[in-house]
Order: structure tokens, then sequence, then C-alpha cells
């Protein structure tokens, strides 16, 4: 049975790079991996969707509507567009982040807590700030890695730079600390 992920996100954030962390970390442990960049990517600061799909044997890489085993949304409003490829049980992701649409002002608190209620196997992970303490926004996409990674029992992708290798332990650790506030 293979495992899906539904990764999305605004365009800018690295989302194909997650996905590409992801599908090169399965591959190292043997599994069989299927990519598909489903839309999006043409446009920087426009809604980006990709799914991952890895297993013993993957035929198709496309996640059904109800299918997937986890969202990963590296933005808040994403989430909420993504919740039709959340199977029942599954786990969502959250980045602390909102980037607000031209025209529309979103509170995030608000925004996080309609989430929560809305989905009780919820993880609000703040890879935003954690990737500006480590000096740039480009790493919330490690971040993200990192914490997904102890859900996924996946190793570390051996390309990832020394600074992403950073954000990625940074993650690993955020996900310590939460599953410790469940407990």
């Amino acid at each position: 049975m293979a495992t899906s992920i539904v990764i999305v996100g605004v365009g800018g954030q690295g989302v194909l790079t997650l996905a590409r962390w992801i599908g090169e970390a399965a591959l190292a442990e043997g599994y069989d991996v299927r990519i598909a960049e489903v839309h999006g990517l043409s446009q920087r600061g426009g809604s980006v969707e990709v799914h991952v799909r890895f297993g013993k044997e993957v035929y198709a890489p496309i996640v059904e509507e109800g299918g997937a085993d986890f969202v990963v949304a590296l933005e808040a409003l994403e989430a909420v567009r993504a919740y039709r490829y959340l199977r029942p049980g599954a786990v969502l992701l959250v980045n602390k982040r909102v980037i607000q649409p031209p025209g529309r002002w979103y509170d995030l608190k608000e925004l996080i807590e309609a989430i929560k209620r809305s989905w009780p196997r919820s993880y609000v992970v703040p890879c935003y700030d954690a990737a500006l303490e480590l000096g740039s926004a480009l790493y919330e996409n490690s971040v993200m890695l990192g914490f997904l990674s102890q859900l996924l029992g996946l190793p570390m992708p051996s390309s990832l730079d020394e600074r992403n290798q950073a954000a990625f332990r940074k993650g690993m650790q955020l996900f310590q600390e939460a599953a410790a506030a469940d407990q």
C-alpha cells in the first residue's frame, strides 16, 4: 500500500522542492516513488499543488480526493483549499503562516483555530517563524520536511546543504515538542 501526500502552498515557497526531497528520502529507503506537479508552478504567488506517493509499488502519482494520508500545507489558506484530499483519519500539517491574497484579509489566529476545530488530526507547525530564526523564510519547507520526516519515518535527504540540514533538524525538534505536549 502506498503512502499518499498532497503538498500545497504558494508559488515561491518551495513546494516542488519539498516534494522532491520527500521523494529522495523515500527512494533512499527503497520505496517506489511517483511525484505529480498538479498545478500552479508557473506563477509565483499563485496556488501550488504537488502529489507524492511512495510504497512498495506505486502505479499512479495522482492522489484522488479523499485519498491522502497526509496534506502538508506551507500556507494556511492553501490548507483549507486542500481539505478535499484528506481521507478519514489523515493527518493535516499546516505552516503557521498566511500569505494575504490581494483584496482580502484573513486573521491567522482565527484561520488556525478554524482548521484545528474542523480537522482533529492536525498539527500547526511554526515553520515560517523557525525559518526566520535560521536566517531566511526560504527554509520553511526544510523545517516542514524535518517535522514530516518524523511522521513518515524517512531520513534526511542527502542533497540538503548545511543550512537546510539545520532547518530539517529544527523541524524534527518541533515535532518532538509537539509530541511531548500531546502527552
